[in-house]
């Protein structure tokens, strides 16, 4: 007789066990979360601008026109700093500057949007003033207004520009919702800067008549 085939076994299925995350990898993981979630809170990421109504003063000023992209900004007040830092040794002097702003970007082309830069001209010196002068900056009167829309950001000069960035995205968004609300129409905005450095910005929406 034919021997028999002895029956076929199937191998016995094994569930793989899940794996588990490395300790050091959690460890890691969190720490970058809690660096990140810092870095946001000293940026000012979780802070919420007041906005206020207050009055704008007079203000005479030494100021440069400029017609183009906001990008443009940075470059054109870190000149004037330089320009006011030749009368110093090089070093920029504690000083309140101004940037006005006539257009909003969001909807003026970009090759429109007027801005000019400035410093307050009772702050500057004599040859200061002979300076900018040679270098194109003319005398401005800002009449300021009895009321305008205003709130203020802490600049930190260790982040750079990313703190500026932050000032714009939190702040204006914020007195732009106030004015909507309040059915405010705003004109000119202005920034204000306690010092070169810019260690404290001050925004100003000065309200139409």
């Amino acid at each position: 007789s034919m021997p028999r085939t002895p029956p076929r076994t199937s191998a016995p299925f094994h569930i793989p066990k899940p794996v588990q995350p490395r300790p050091m990898l959690v460890t890691a993981a969190v720490s970058l979360l809690l660096v990140l979630l810092a870095f946001l809170a000293t940026l000012g990421y979780f802070h919420t601008p007041q906005v206020t109504v207050e009055p704008v003063p007079v203000t005479r000023i030494r100021y440069k026109h400029y017609t183009g992209g906001m990008q443009k900004v940075g470059p054109a007040f870190q000149a004037l700093c330089k320009l006011i830092g030749e009368c110093n040794g090089g070093k920029t002097p504690s000083m309140r500057m101004l940037g006005l702003y006539y257009d909003n970007p969001d909807t003026t082309p970009e090759e429109k949007c007027r801005w000019a830069v400035g410093a307050v001209e009772e702050d500057l010196s004599e040859e200061q003033k002979e300076i900018l002068g040679k270098a194109g900056y003319k005398e401005f009167l800002v009449e300021g207004c009895a009321k305008a829309v205003r709130t203020q950001w802490t600049f930190r000069p260790q982040l750079g520009f990313m703190s500026i960035l932050m000032m714009v995205w939190r702040c204006y968004p914020a007195m732009d919702k106030y004015c909507k609300e309040k059915k405010i129409d705003s004109g000119t905005s202005m920034e204000y800067y306690q010092r070169c450095q810019k260690n404290f910005l001050g925004l100003s929406k000065m309200i139409v008549a």
